[in-house]
């Protein structure tokens, strides 16, 4: 009886646990939107970047966003994407901030470069990070149906 509890209790806090990680993940997933699209102002992005844990330094930016298709939307767990896909861009070795926008099958991203020489690199492997994180999340099998 007291496993079944203990059982019971440990999943309702993972379940909040993910809750929290996805709506986080939306809040930056905002933010980055609301940054591309003009509707933040240009003195005032570092500091919010800085609040959601994002600190490139003063070297260029790459933005990249993700365009899942619908039969490879995470049905309610984009918590399990996110968690995949930043697993995988840490191989990249560069400063990243990820959100997502779940209505839009979006999961935008802004990273830190380390200069501009260096971005078709970092986009190729970017890309191939994106790629991977999606086939962990298991998202690739949804669309082969």
């Amino acid at each position: 009886m007291a496993a079944e509890r203990a059982a019971g209790l440990l999943a309702v806090v993972l379940m909040q646990a993910r809750q929290e990680e996805e709506l986080a993940a939306r809040g930056r997933g905002d933010f980055l939107t609301d940054l591309a699209e003009g509707r933040i102002a240009a003195e005032d992005a570092p500091a919010q970047a800085r609040v959601l844990g994002f600190r490139p330094g003063e070297a260029p930016l790459l933005p990249v966003v993700m365009r899942l298709t619908p039969e490879l939307s995470p049905s309610g767990n984009w918590s399990l994407l996110t968690r995949a896909v930043l697993e995988e861009l840490a191989s990249v070795g560069v400063p990243v901030l990820l959100g997502v926008r779940p209505v839009e099958g979006r999961v935008p991203l802004l990273l830190g470069l380390r200069s501009e020489g260096e971005r078709t690199a970092v986009a190729d492997r970017v890309a191939a990070a994106l790629r991977a994180g999606v086939e962990r999340a298991g998202l690739d099998r949804a669309g082969s149906r």
